[in-house]
Parts: C-alpha cells; structure tokens; sequence
C-alpha cells in the first residue's frame, strides 16, 4: 500500500505547520515536502511536479495572506489534491468539536466542546475557543487569543495575540481585532477593534 504525499505551502513562518505535521502525523504519509515562497510572489507554477503515480496528495497552507491562501486552495482542488488538517499532540481538542478540512491547531491551543472550525483557519499557540464558538473559513487566531463560548467569526476573520472576544460576540467577514484588545460587541464587516481606537475603523481596501 502506497501512502500518501503531504505538501506543505508557506513562507518562513511556515515552519511550525511543518514541524507540527512531521511530529504529529509524519507517519501517515510516505514523505512531506515544503514548499516555500514569499506571498506576493505566489504562482501557480511553484507547485510540485508531482506525477499521479506517487499516490494521493494532501496539502496544508500555512500563510497568513488569506488572498493567497484561496488561490492555494483553488489550484490545489483543480488538481484533486485534498486538504489535510494539522494537530499539535499538546493541543486539547474536545470530542465534540469540529475541524473543517486543511485547519491548522497549533501547540496547546484548547478547541471546547461543540466548537466549529472552518476550512483552512488556524488557530496558534495557547490560543482558546470556548463552547459552542463557530469560526468560519479562512480565520486566524493569532498566539494567546482567547474566543469565549458562543461568539462567532465570520470568514476572514483575524483575532490579533492576547485578544479576548466576549460571550456570544459575532465578529463579521473580514473583520480585525488587534493585539491586546478586548471586544463585547458586534464587529461590523471590514472593521477593526483596537485598543488604539475608540471607535472601530475600517480596514483599509473596505
């Protein structure tokens, strides 16, 4: 039986998706290949000449760029390769919850009972999603963040380091909370909360 491939895609800071996927599941695939690149240089010609002939391949992106990130996952479904989710082993992830396809969950990240995670969102260091939390496609909750139970995020959604999103908050698509900012209310779309502001402002391009 022949296993499959698993690629890696990502810039430098990548490294801790691949560490990860080596220590966690380097077993279940035959090999793991990386490639790297700077996000703003990202083609479709860098991908891995891979013939049919080498098995199944799965894929996992880790890039913040979240333009980037779709056009990954675009090429890579056109291709039928499949997206891979990556666990750290320290990360405590309840039975209940829910990973969508090709999510990252970093080192001792705690996912709670019932929460959902969207396709190809990543969840980092000591970060925290509480009960019943949905978080959409393509989120990013950066080292340390904090989501309480029954908040939602959008797609798109970015939870800066150290950030802590109340009970039952919805953040909307494309919305941005910066480092170090506590927010207990509704995010409008584009938006962003920030210690640095009163009021939240629009994302520039929005």
């Amino acid at each position: 039986m022949t296993l499959p491939i698993l690629i890696v895609f990502g810039d430098k800071t990548a490294n801790e998706v691949l560490e990860t996927a080596q220590l966690a599941s380097g077993k279940c695939f035959s090999r793991i290949e990386k490639v790297y690149f700077e996000p703003q240089s990202f083609s479709s010609e860098i991908l891995p000449a891979l013939q049919a002939s080498d098995g199944e391949i799965y894929y996992t992106i880790g890039v913040a760029n979240v333009a980037v990130k779709q056009a990954i996952r675009d090429r890579c479904a056109a291709l039928d390769w499949k997206p891979f989710s990556v666990v750290h082993p320290t990360a405590v992830v309840a039975p209940s919850a829910r990973l969508g396809q090709g999510a990252f969950i970093g080192p001792l990240a705690v996912i709670s009972s019932n929460a959902m995670i969207g396709d190809h969102s990543i969840i980092h260091i000591h970060a925290s999603v509480g009960h019943d939390v949905v978080i959409g496609e393509f989120c990013a909750v950066l080292p340390g963040a904090r989501i309480s139970g029954l908040a939602q995020l959008e797609d798109r959604v970015l939870i800066g380091s150290n950030a802590f999103v109340a009970a039952g908050v919805r953040l909307q698509h494309d919305s941005q909370v910066d480092a170090l900012t506590y927010v207990r209310q509704e995010l409008a779309a584009g938006h962003i909360a920030s210690v640095r502001s009163k009021r939240p402002v629009k994302r520039p391009g929005f």
